[in-house]
């Protein structure tokens, strides 16, 4: 597996396909739909920092649960980390919020619900 990690990994799906997956968990995942999570923003500028982190050939996307305060209980949040072609992660030097020497690993997306 090592450098298999390579900054072209992944792929364009169709939009009917994509439709497809995202109403199928909807259905089968978000039990409580005013409240359980649908999907997750970041913004350009956190994915630009994540993508220049040195060493970085692209982002792990690490499913997390998380208490979400607006809506009242756990939910499906994203934490983005940096990762080496070798598939290791770039992690924090650290366990404060940024990180050391600007190595991260990344939180803080807007959750829909209840920013949809």
């Amino acid at each position: 597996m090592a450098n298999e990690f390579k900054a072209n990994v992944g792929g364009k799906v169709s939009k009917k396909e994509a439709m497809e997956w995202i109403e199928k968990y909807d259905k089968e995942m978000r039990k409580d739909k005013s409240k359980d999570t649908k999907s997750v923003f970041f913004g350009r500028e956190i994915l630009l920092r994540i993508l220049s982190e040195e060493g970085s050939a692209g982002i792990t996307f690490f499913f997390a649960l998380k208490y979400n305060e607006s809506v009242k209980k756990e939910t499906v949040q994203l934490v983005l980390v940096p990762t080496r072609e070798d598939g290791t992660y770039i992690w924090p030097e650290d366990n404060s919020r940024g990180g050391v020497g600007g190595a991260a690993a990344f939180d803080w997306g807007w959750p829909c619900p209840p920013y949809c």
